[in-house]
Order: structure tokens, then C-alpha cells, then sequence
């Protein structure tokens, strides 16, 4: 066993805003046996070098390994092509201290279809209060079921969504549309898509960018048509959630 694994037996786990009250250790193994009773929800440990430590079944199955002896002492690169971008979020968290919650981004894996993450990472910390390792939980968005109430008391406002993409929508508009209140639009959608209404509509303009990059337009005429009056922004955020610049991509998926 590494000494980060020893280490993971008689430290904190900061799954709360950091820094957090002592509530006792858990062993690596239990923490994985935990999370692997969460099917959408990979969930895995680095140490200090960015090589994985631990992981929850869910974990395997999104890189596509069989086994944990086929994960541990491996790194993103080995499973996901914008590796760079998950090791600099665990950099800035080991470094700062703090975690990264709720970060949307679309995942491309080695080994399988990109598929939309929502992820948090978290620092652990020895009893000095220094960075040891981090660990990470994801919650892997499916697509709703359409036949759920839920989704059919919804559908009007869905729809909405997806017809109005270059314009800015007012959330108590959409729960008007709904027949419900803001408190319960917003519970239903977390429900449903797993994504409150704002970052639902941030995954679905992407989606609609990344279809549109493909068919040709420039890249202004993309980010106008998803929403974004300034380019740079739209490439920033594109950038951020998909792993390239909207050229990149682009370039890619035409090649």
C-alpha cells in the first residue's frame, strides 16, 4: 500500500465546504465500498503526483477498466484526452486548499461516448493541515425519462428552451409556463436533468454549439445564436465546459 493510501486510513474526508470539523477517519476501502452504491456518481482519489489511489466502481466503468488493479498508479491521460484540464483543477484545489464544486463539463473519454459531468474536488488534508491527496465526485447526467410527470408537466418549458436559445430567459417566466413556482421549477429540474434550470440551459446551448460548429457559420454567428452577444465570452465558457476552443473543436470534428 502507498503511503498516501496509509495516510487516506487517519485523515479527514472534506466532503463539506473546507475547512471542516474533525469527524473522525474512514478507511480508503470503505469510502469505495460507499460510492459503489452510487452508480452515476464516479468518485476517485489522487495523490501528490496526479496518479489514482482509489476508486468507486462507477469510476471504473466511466474510464473502462475492468479492475482497480487496472486504474491504480495510472492518471487522466491514460483514460481521458483533455486530461490536462481535470490535473489543473486538482492542482489549483492541492495548492489552494479549497474545492472546486459543481464544475459542468463535458468528459471525452479514451474509451467510450463524451458523456456530461458534473464534478467536485475536494483537497485532503494530513493532521498538519497539509495537501496529501484530493478526491473527486462526479455525478453523470443521463438523459430524462420522458414519461416521467415530471418531465411532462415540464415539457412546454423544455421546449421553450430549445426554440429560444439566443435569447435570455427569465426563470419566473419558465415556472409561469410551468404552472409551478420557482422553488418547485427549480426542484424539478434537478429532479429530472439533474441540473437546476440556469445550468440546464448553459448544457443545452453547448450542445446546440457544438452541432453548429460542425455545419459552418463563424464562430460569432455560433455564439450569437447560442446566446452569447460576445465571442470571447461564448470562448471562454465554450473552453471551459468542453475542453477546447470552439476553433479547436471545430477543426477536429471536421478532420
Amino acid at each position: 500500500m502507498s503511503s498516501v493510501s496509509a495516510a487516506l486510513r487517519s485523515v479527514d474526508r472534506e466532503f463539506t465546504d473546507y475547512p471542516a470539523p474533525t469527524t473522525g477517519a474512514l478507511a480508503l476501502d470503505l469510502v469505495e465500498a460507499l460510492f459503489d452504491h452510487l452508480p452515476d456518481a464516479p468518485f476517485a482519489v489522487k495523490d501528490l503526483s496526479l496518479r489514482y489511489v482509489g476508486a468507486n466502481a462507477a469510476m471504473l466503468d466511466l474510464c473502462g477498466v475492468q479492475g482497480r488493479s487496472d486504474f491504480v498508479g495510472r492518471s487522466a491521460g491514460d483514460f481521458f484526452s483533455d486530461a490536462a484540464r481535470y490535473e489543473s483543477w486538482d492542482r489549483l484545489v492541492l495548492r489552494t486548499q479549497r474545492p472546486i464544486k459543481d464544475r459542468l463539463d463535458l468528459c471525452w473519454r479514451l474509451r467510450g461516448r463524451p458523456v456530461w459531468l458534473l464534478t467536485s474536488v475536494w483537497p485532503i488534508v494530513d493532521a498538519r493541515r497539509n495537501a496529501i491527496a484530493c478526491a473527486s465526485v462526479s455525478r453523470q447526467l443521463q438523459a430524462p425519462d420522458r414519461r416521467h410527470p415530471t418531465y411532462e408537466r415540464l415539457a412546454e418549458t423544455i421546449e421553450y428552451i430549445h426554440a429560444n436559445l439566443s435569447a435570455p430567459i427569465d426563470i419566473a417566466e419558465m415556472a409561469r409556463r410551468a404552472g409551478v413556482s420557482v422553488s418547485q421549477l427549480e426542484r424539478d429540474f434537478v429532479k429530472l436533468f439533474g441540473l437546476p434550470p440556469r445550468r440546464y440551459m448553459t448544457k443545452v446551448r453547448f450542445e446546440a454549439a457544438l452541432e453548429l460548429l460542425k455545419s459552418g457559420g463563424s464562430i460569432a454567428e455560433v455564439a450569437h445564436a447560442c446566446g452569447y452577444a460576445d465571442q470571447s465570452a461564448f470562448t471562454r465558457r465554450f473552453r471551459a465546459a468542453i475542453g477546447m476552443s470552439p476553433r479547436e473543436y471545430r477543426r477536429g470534428s471536421l478532420s
